[in-house]
């Protein structure tokens, strides 16, 4: 009688092991397929954001990210805008994804810019703050944009037809404090700005932090 009962609670436990790992591996499985998800959408806003909001406007947007990918805009997208360019802020699972156009430079027949992925999340989420970069080329501002290069290390200059090259500004205080290097140092192993952290005061003036 008591090897029955053994054997009962045994299997009970065996049982409830079983379905805790089953859960947990659903989890993973759903969590990795967010960041899958994330990624493919941040490129997409890259390549389309702005063709798209042109077109069909933010409503446009939300219903490609939410039945394509599950991912949502989080934040009113700021097009042509005084702050940033162009930014987009997505998030899922608690992953929060800040698809940002720091620069723009017009040569030749062609617009050149400067993108910036900012990945980070809620403590529960366990993702790592990362950067990810991007130049783009476009025959518009409201055109789809040509990737033309990508990196996890900062791209501090882009060569053109191999004579001229466009360089991100490293003297234009604004764009540093959104850039916000300090904060994905990893991903500017070799540039200054992860050592040079700037802050904002009530006024709205930004200097480098003493």
């Amino acid at each position: 009688m008591r090897k029955s009962i053994f054997y009962v609670f045994f299997l009970f436990a065996l049982f409830n092991s079983a379905c805790g790992n089953g859960g947990s591996v659903d989890d993973e499985f759903y969590r990795n397929k967010m960041i899958k998800n994330l990624n493919v959408a941040s490129v997409w806003l890259i390549e389309e954001g702005l063709y798209t909001f042109k077109k069909s406007g933010k409503n446009g947007l939300h219903r490609k990210l939410v039945d394509e990918w599950g991912v949502q805009i989080w934040v009113d997208p700021w097009i042509e805008s005084e702050r940033y360019i162009d930014g987009f802020w997505i998030k899922a699972r608690g992953i929060n994804h800040e698809v940002i156009n720091f620069y723009r430079k017009k040569h030749q027949n062609f617009i050149y810019e400067f993108w910036v992925v900012k990945v980070d999340g809620k403590e529960w989420a366990d993702v790592k703050s990362r950067a990810e970069f991007y130049v783009v080329k476009t025959d518009t501002v409201y055109g789809k944009r040509e990737i033309l290069k990508t990196s996890d290390q900062f791209i501090e200059e882009y060569e053109v037809d191999g004579e001229d090259s466009i360089r991100f500004p490293q003297d234009d205080l604004q764009v540093l404090y959104e850039l916000q290097a300090w904060l994905y140092p990893s991903n500017f192993e070799k540039s200054k700005l992860k050592d040079k952290k700037l802050i904002m005061d009530s006024t709205g003036n930004i200097e480098y932090e003493r």
